[in-house]
């Protein structure tokens, strides 16, 4: 998802035990506790267009998410629409008969086409001709303003963007926690069909080392959420990666979950007080630290969702998944349609 395109396999699930040093991951327990959601959640799979990520967990198993949302269209400044389809991936998904809702996001990185209503119309109308023509099943908005005054300005483009669609098209949006009141839920939601909580990125490039989405910030944020927006209308955002920091540096690297390292899986250790997997090892530059997301901490996200009775999950994104994560996701949450 787009955080501003943030930075960035056996059996069924139920009989495996996955385990890192440290936090090992109960495949039955989770097994158990799908069986206990009322209604089953739904699976969006996120794509950052990164040619070097494959999506083989995906092609292998297509009924582990409902949607598939890459990042293939941005908007500039005058509201046209930008298309970076990668047409082979279009056509290995069409294949799989997996729903496209593609990401359009924001290329400006200021929302300059949203105060004037000439260019939020001229994007609303480019943005549905774009869904009609390619037969998507809907969109995804990433614009992620950061500012209260741009509220009205998104409120009155998703009541274009609606209009313009029909109503069996989706739209989801993509929300950033401590957004500072830039989404106005309650005109939103009319409009809206689903809200995805970008719950990702509580430490990351810029930031000195700490989890990616430790459990009570990520609670905390739901809750905060859904005193403004009904469960079924919420997404809760998973990361499929995490960051590795030199000790006391601000500058992070992003780790793909499918590119996490041996040494990093030898000294991995489970933080009880974040409920997120870390690791302390050396390396070339000297004593470095890295936080991701095990398999052990997208369980309990996933399980939070259910006991929230959330509309689902999206994961940021796919192509840093392997087939343990699609497994995962098939044994906890089941199949997909």
């Amino acid at each position: 998802m787009g955080h501003s395109v943030r930075k960035q396999l056996w059996g069924t699930i139920a009989a495996l035990a996955v385990s890192v040093t440290g936090c090992g991951f109960n495949a039955h327990a989770a097994k158990n506790v799908s069986s206990s959601s009322s209604s089953k959640l739904q699976v969006i799979g996120f794509w950052a267009n990164d040619v070097s990520t494959g999506l083989t967990a995906i092609y292998q198993y297509p009924h582990a998410i409902s949607q598939f949302s890459p990042f293939w269209y941005s908007v500039d400044r005058l509201g046209g629409l930008t298309s970076h389809v990668n047409s082979a991936i279009l056509s290995q998904v069409q294949k799989k008969h997996i729903p496209i809702v593609p990401l359009v996001n924001d290329a400006t990185g200021t929302q300059a086409f949203l105060p004037d209503p000439l260019t939020r119309i001229r994007a609303a109308r480019a943005i549905a001709d774009m869904v009609g023509k390619m037969h998507f099943q809907g969109v995804n908005i990433d614009f992620e303003p950061p500012h209260t005054h741009l509220s009205s300005d998104l409120t009155a483009f998703a009541i274009d963007l609606r209009d313009f669609l029909p109503r069996t098209d989706v739209i989801t949006m993509d929300v950033v926690p401590h957004s500072g009141g830039a989404y106005d839920y309650s005109k939103l939601a009319p409009e809206v069909n689903q809200f995805i909580l970008m719950s990702y990125d509580e430490h990351a490039d810029g930031s000195l080392e700490g989890p990616v989405a430790a459990m009570p910030w990520v609670s905390n944020i739901v809750t905060r959420m859904l005193s403004s927006v009904p469960a079924s209308k919420i997404i809760l955002g998973i990361p499929v990666y995490g960051y590795s920091w030199p000790v006391g540096s601000t500058v992070a690297t992003t780790i793909p979950y499918n590119a996490v390292t041996p040494v990093m899986n030898k000294n991995a250790k489970w933080s009880t007080l974040y409920q997120e997997t870390y690791a302390r090892y050396i390396t070339a530059n000297g004593p470095t630290i890295a936080w991701w997301e095990s398999l052990q901490g997208m369980s309990q996200k996933i399980a939070l969702a259910q006991k929230d009775h959330l509309a689902g999950v999206a994961l940021w994104h796919v192509g840093y998944a392997n087939k343990s994560v699609t497994q995962l996701l098939l044994s906890q949450i089941g199949r997909q349609p």
